[in-house]
């Protein structure tokens, strides 16, 4: 075996040397003797830096403005309006905004001196490794937090400033109380003499996506700003583990174009067929669309296709970005949506270097929804 490789590579050796013009005539390599060996293939080692290497970043273009049809308003067409994605060079790409499904209360010292029984919260918690989130699991009937209208479902978000999103329940109760005693120090009628508390509720931002109006815009915490660093319990480093934080992380929907009707939305397990454009926010480079070449040249695999299909809220781990199941609910036939997607719903600290996506890198995509369950026409 070790001899017919090695007659591979002379051969290959050989056929290379030719290419270059290096020894193009074989009666002046005597494979016979051992030292003309030891040259060529000196010679060849010395000809392998002058190999060009292959660009492996390819310039990315989106074609899908040149399957379109105009008269019939195809969903096919899901440029962002006025060429927003033309180049890198021209960036126009938007922000994430502040979530759009967290409400705040406060409760001033007199209402706090007034409750009887206590506040009226039964707190639990969601733990996924070293991250919590703290629930309202129950509100006691007549207390003040049924009075000001707290929900349970609703999570925790600050109390008096305080992150709850970073600490379990008992660690809330303890910022809870410690919120409490200092208002109740507090002069009357003085700014101080009221606390905040922020809660999100998760059916809000359900329901926005369910009643998206031309121009409008969602956004909700998918995660909190702070360490992301894994650890055991006793807040020891994992094996392999470094140190890592994260910013806030923060899913926006917005609507850039609306159905001319709608019946019937996309939810989980149907299937969808979609146009797509990607880029990455902090640059606004094209990293990959349904209908992307690459230096001009179809992405092999593709067959032409001009857009993809999926069952949303099934698909495959690490087929498409998580972020898509998110923001494609509630989707009509005809419309397109832009999803800013945030790292964690991404491909996170990793990214994709190979198609232009770094570590920790927020994406944008531009979405049009083509047909529903095989159904093109609007429903």
């Amino acid at each position: 075996t070790m001899k017919i490789l090695s007659a591979v590579v002379l051969c290959y050796a050989i056929n290379t040397a030719s290419a270059f013009g290096l020894n193009s005539r074989k009666s002046n390599v005597d494979t016979s003797s051992s030292s003309s060996r030891r040259q060529f293939v000196g010679q060849i080692v010395a000809v392998g830096s002058l190999i060009p290497a292959q660009n492996a970043n390819g310039i990315m273009t989106d074609e899908t403005s040149s399957y379109a049809t105009p008269s019939l308003g195809s969903s096919y067409t899901q440029q962002s309006p006025e060429g927003s994605i033309s180049s890198a060079n021209s960036v126009t790409l938007a922000a994430p905004r502040a979530p759009s499904d967290e409400l705040t209360y406060t409760i001033t010292k007199s209402e706090l001196q007034n409750m009887k029984g206590g506040f009226g919260l039964e707190l639990g918690e969601v733990a996924f490794r070293t991250n919590f989130r703290v629930v309202v699991k129950s509100v006691t009937a007549n207390s003040l937090a049924e009075k000001i209208g707290i929900q349970p479902g609703w999570i925790v978000v600050l109390i008096n400033g305080a992150d709850g999103e970073r600490t379990d329940a008992s660690g809330v109760a303890t910022y809870f109380s410690r919120a409490v005693k200092s208002v109740l120090n507090q002069p009357d009628g003085s700014d101080e003499a009221k606390m905040t508390l922020t809660f999100r509720d998760p059916s809000v931002f359900r329901s926005e996506l369910q009643n998206l109006s031309a121009d409008g815009e969602v956004s909700t915490k998918v995660a909190p700003a702070g360490d992301t660093t894994q650890r055991y319990a006793d807040g020891t480093l994992r094996p392999g583990a470094t140190e890592t934080e994260q910013q806030d992380q923060v899913i926006t929907v917005s609507q850039l174009i609306p159905p001319r009707m709608c019946n019937r939305r996309a939810t989980t397990d149907d299937l969808i067929e979609i146009s797509y454009i990607g880029q990455v926010l902090e640059t606004g480079a094209i990293f990959d669309g349904s209908a992307v070449k690459i230096d001009g040249q179809n992405v092999p695999g593709r067959g032409n296709d001009v857009s993809v299909y999926l069952v949303l809220g099934k698909q495959p781990f690490g087929q498409f970005p998580p972020g898509w199941d998110v923001g494609l609910e509630g989707m009509c036939v005809g419309e397109r949506r832009r999803l800013i997607i945030p790292p964690v719903l991404a491909y996170g600290s990793v990214g994709v270097p190979r198609r232009g996506i770094p570590p920790n890198a927020t994406l944008q995509y531009d979405i049009s929804l083509v047909s529903l369950n095989g159904l093109a026409t609007p429903q």
